[in-house]
């Protein structure tokens, strides 16, 4: 009888097995628009094709993900009411950037000293793009830039060695007017030990800029308050430190690493482009939290995702030098302002 039991309850359980397969939509692959212009500078534009959740990643997945455009182009209307428009062309800046559209024939003479005009604080600019029979477009503004009052570097209270320090400011917000603040930051010298086996260091800078924050000033407008920048991490929110000057020995020598470099970019911006930056600071904040709330970007771009933001800046060479204090703004070299 027990053997029978056991016998109709297996049958019951593999009886009650069945094989389920989802037949989940494919989404349509949209393209995906990183768009930049500020004053002073040529607009640069990179542009991706969004992947499917499920599609397989490869060797070549990087590769063909940056798509060849039609045309894209960038114009503002001038005071007669006539279009002034750059058409932007491919090109492969450096080895550690992708590659962007811009105003190529403009860098080709430029002179590395004079300002690219067309880029102004006040005015809206579009975005078209034209790709497989696709039209995608958006705008926006180059906001006023507004500066610190200061930057200083102090060691850090919190970390575990003497040499970790943090960058701290004073802001004074413009009183009667909405302000979208954008932070980013690199690290333009960065000494690290080269392995684990020779006694060797070398300068790892970062390749491009890494977001810290962006909000408005909503709960601060007019106020003149404290904050601090810390270092953006590779996956995260930005928690971590930079280095000062110091020694290590190793074997019978002494290494010396020398201090970080930081370049700030203090930027205002328009509020549509706020939503998205401040969107994405929120998704990386939760560092790949699975019991986070989802949520989706939120895009200026018309018949794609991203977006394109007008930069109102200002730039600050820190070193990491305990007690240093700056007060003055930088002019940056064009590879420092991606």
């Amino acid at each position: 009888m027990r053997n029978y039991l056991l016998f109709l309850v297996t049958l019951i359980l593999f009886s009650c097995q069945e094989e389920i397969t989802l037949d989940l939509p494919q989404a349509e692959n949209k393209i995906v628009v990183e768009g930049t212009i500020e004053a002073g500078y040529p607009p640069y534009i990179i542009l991706t094709e969004s992947q499917g959740y499920f599609e397989e990643i490869d060797i070549n997945t990087y590769q063909n993900l940056f798509i060849i455009a039609d045309t894209v182009k960038v114009w503002y209307t001038n005071n007669t009411g006539k279009k002034e428009t750059r058409l932007l062309e491919r090109l492969n800046l450096s080895d550690s950037l992708p590659p962007i559209y811009t105003d190529v024939n403009w860098l080709q003479n430029w002179n590395g000293y004079s300002a690219y005009e067309f880029s102004q604080e006040g005015r809206k600019y579009y975005l078209e793009i034209v790709y497989n029979n696709q039209i995608i477009t958006s705008e926006t503004t180059i906001p006023q830039a507004t500066p610190l009052d200061c930057l200083w570097v102090q060691k850090s209270e919190t970390a575990d060695k003497d040499f970790k320090c943090e960058i701290r400011a004073v802001y004074s917000d413009p009183a009667n007017q909405q302000n979208n603040i954008l932070i980013k930051s690199k690290r333009t010298q960065h000494y690290k030990r080269k392995d684990s086996l020779e006694c060797l260091v070398e300068n790892t800078p970062d390749p491009l800029l890494k977001i810290i924050d962006a909000g408005s000033d909503v709960l601060v407008n007019g106020e003149s308050f404290e904050t601090y920048f810390p270092r953006p991490n590779d996956n995260g929110f930005p928690t971590g430190n930079y280095n000062s000057y110091r020694t290590k020995t190793c074997n019978d020598s002494t290494l010396e690493f020398k201090e970080d470099i930081v370049i700030i970019k203090f930027s205002q911006i328009d509020e549509p482009s706020l939503k998205f930056w401040r969107g994405l600071v929120r998704q990386s904040g939760t560092n790949g939290n699975p019991f986070s709330e989802p949520m989706n970007l939120v895009s200026n771009i018309k018949g794609g995702f991203g977006v394109f933001t007008g930069y109102g800046s200002v730039y600050y060479k820190v070193p990491i030098v305990i007690d240093t204090t700056i007060l003055d703004t930088i002019k940056p070299n064009i590879i420092d302002i991606f």
